[in-house]
């Protein structure tokens, strides 16, 4: 049963793991029994997780404050959020759309490796290459400004700092580029990773995600980080589970990198943009940000106020919302003091596990009912944490599911 559900929830489809069943354990099984079995186990899961948020829930808060008994809070601990993609079947007929949200979180324990000073007070030449930042933006953001189509990647500039005038100068000094890769610090080393994924509301799901946490210790962790991008909901559920256990609020620098390009790109050819961006994103890079707000807010006034029937994708719409975007989020980009604390500054991890999730859930032609769709998403979930939950649910399972605790209750005593 363990290696039916195992091959159920990773491959791609019930389908493909009824063949797999049938060729590496030589048990012939329809893929309807598969589909059953593994989203059985799946709602077991489902029902053991809504026990632990209930029995979070009832604890005092002093308790709620401090690592579970017998659990060792991790050094350092970082919590991140995102949203995922899959197709329900049992919605109403009038629904506009059969796609809906999956909410997905990471738990990472990172290894502390504080600076005394900023370790990378230069920004990586990557971040400045214009082919590959407007990759980017069109991952993240889905568009970039109208015209803008770079097919070739062009050296770094070597005077990141300079005016618009002098922005786009060149550095031909391979020795300096060298020395300038050596100072660029890796990025955090990540010890432990627990994920966890559901189809709930996001009230709920930030109580699973609380839950969790404080699960693993992290309330109790020596320096706490919380990584999004600009959501209201991700950071109105921060300010709601996450703030008074004082987790440091971050904005991933990539979803701040792909408004400053738009905006600075928009309206404006690739060569008069190049200067502005890289100047804005080094600001960025280097925490400036009240200097980046400046000149984005001088661009929307020489655009202009933003008419009531502007068109999507217009210069004056899109920088006016990346000078409402920077406004937003400016206390959460003070990323040279996240780089001393030892903190990550993007979300790569909760990207990464998203397309993980949405390999086994996502498609065209995957069409899910809620708890099928909820059982799977748990079962995957359990599947990508480095805690392995689902040994100690098999471990358990036989002592748990005799049958005796539903058998005395429905069952009459004898007269």
């Amino acid at each position: 049963m363990q290696k039916i559900v195992h091959l159920g929830t990773k491959l791609g489809s019930f389908a493909s793991a009824a063949e797999s069943v049938a060729e590496t354990i030589e048990v012939t099984l329809t893929t309807k029994r598969v589909e059953r079995l593994t989203e059985r186990i799946g709602r077991e899961r489902v029902i053991a997780r809504e026990l632990s948020i209930a029995e979070w829930e009832s604890l005092p808060l002093l308790q709620k404050l401090a690592a579970p008994p017998g659990t060792k809070a991790p050094a350092v601990a970082v919590v991140s959020c995102d949203g995922g993609r899959m197709q329900r079947c049992d919605l109403p007929a009038n629904a506009k759309s059969r796609w809906c949200e999956t909410k997905i979180g990471v738990l990472l324990e990172i290894a502390p490796h504080p600076h005394e000073c900023d370790p990378c007070p230069q920004i990586p030449d990557k971040f400045v290459d214009l082919v590959q930042m407007e990759q980017v933006t069109r991952e993240l953001k889905g568009a970039v400004p109208k015209g803008q189509t770079f097919t070739s990647a062009e050296p770094s500039s070597s005077a990141l700092n300079g005016d618009s005038t002098h922005g786009d100068s060149r550095s031909t000094d391979t020795t300096a580029g060298t020395k300038r890769d050596e100072i660029v610090a890796e990025p955090p080393v990540v010890e432990s990773r627990d994920v966890i994924a559901s189809l709930s509301d996001s009230a709920t799901f930030g109580q699973h995600l609380a839950s969790r946490a404080w699960s693993l210790g992290f309330a109790a962790a020596l320096l706490k980080g919380f990584i999004a991008d600009g959501s209201s909901t991700n950071w109105g559920l921060w300010e709601r589970h996450f703030k008074h256990l004082e987790f440091v609020p971050i904005l991933d620098f990539l979803h701040a990198l792909t408004y400053v390009f738009s905006a600075a790109m928009a309206g404006r050819s690739r060569e008069a943009g190049a200067p502005f961006y890289r100047r804005w994103i080094t600001w960025i890079w280097q925490g400036e940000v009240t200097r980046v707000i400046a000149e984005v807010a001088a661009r929307w006034a020489e655009l202009g106020p933003l008419p009531q029937d502007a068109c999507e994708g217009a210069p004056r719409q899109i920088v006016s919302e990346t000078l409402t975007y920077l406004r937003n989020q400016q206390s959460r980009m003070n990323y040279p003091q996240y780089r001393r604390m030892g903190l990550p500054i993007t979300s790569s991890h909760i990207e990464s596990t998203v397309k993980q999730i949405n390999r086994r859930v996502k498609g065209s032609e995957k069409f899910w009912t809620r708890a099928g769709g909820e059982a799977l998403l748990q079962l995957r979930a359990d599947q990508l944490c480095d805690t392995a939950p689902l040994d100690t649910y098999w471990h358990q399972r036989p002592h748990q599911a005799t049958g005796t605790k539903n058998y005395r209750q429905t069952t009459p005593v004898p007269a």
